[in-house]
């Protein structure tokens, strides 16, 4: 059977379908389409706040990187600007922050946007933000509980502005101990913000063009970090 005789066939039995089955075919073909657009339409809104969200949640957590920075540096120029003939190991002149530090989380399943445009590098690289904020998160609160410990422990010395800065009387065992880890984890601390925060500013400026280049929609918003 030839294909001219296929064509042929196939225009006879279209022929022979009423008009009101047309009516109810095309009416179909309509709806189905109508549905269509307005389902894509959702998925597109719903990936976009998706994108919103995390790309809010990155930039928050590079604030607080700037914030806790911040913080360390003003406390020590504080200090320096005090005392400047007198040394102190840098975790004496930190001050306690108000309340524990709760680490923003970015979930996995929020980052399927991400994943959609293909953009591999920065899904795990917001994965890693995400695990470093929670890490600096309990470094600093780390510190505030061995730091409490350590003044309920001291009963002789001298206070400045709520922090101490010297004792007269030789610390015991348990408090020498905590001294050491007060030591390591400011160490740890301020050699890895500075490196957090550069990197985490970086990330923050490659969200918005990768979304508005995927999405094509450049109403995606630029979020403000904390210089």
């Amino acid at each position: 059977m030839t294909f001219a005789t296929v064509a042929s066939s196939l225009l006879i039995a279209l022929q022979a379908i009423p008009l009101e089955v047309w009516g109810v075919l095309i009416g179909g073909l309509i709806t189905m389409a109508t549905t269509a657009y307005f389902a894509g339409r959702e998925h597109r809104k719903k990936r976009k706040s998706e994108a919103v969200a995390v790309a809010l949640k990155a930039t928050l957590i590079n604030n607080s990187f700037s914030h806790l920075l911040h913080h360390i540096k003003s406390a020590d120029n504080k200090a320096k600007g005090t005392n400047p003939r007198v040394k102190f190991d840098l975790w004496t002149r930190i001050p306690l922050l108000s309340g524990k530090l709760e680490p923003i989380v970015i979930e996995p399943n929020e980052l399927l946007v991400f994943i959609e445009a293909r953009e591999y590098e920065l899904v795990q690289d917001l994965l890693t933000l995400t695990m470093r904020h929670k890490s600096m998160c309990d470094a600093f609160n780390d510190f505030a509980d061995r730091k409490i410990e350590l003044r309920s422990r001291v009963t002789e010395g001298t206070i400045l502005s709520g922090e101490i800065v010297s004792h007269n009387a030789p610390l015991d065992m348990t408090s020498q101990i905590i001294v050491m880890e007060l030591n390591t984890l400011t160490n740890s601390i301020t050699d890895l913000l500075p490196l957090f925060r550069q990197e985490s500013a970086t990330l923050c400026k490659k969200l918005t063009p990768a979304l508005r280049k995927h999405l094509g929609d450049k109403s995606v918003p630029y979020f403000r970090e904390v210089g």
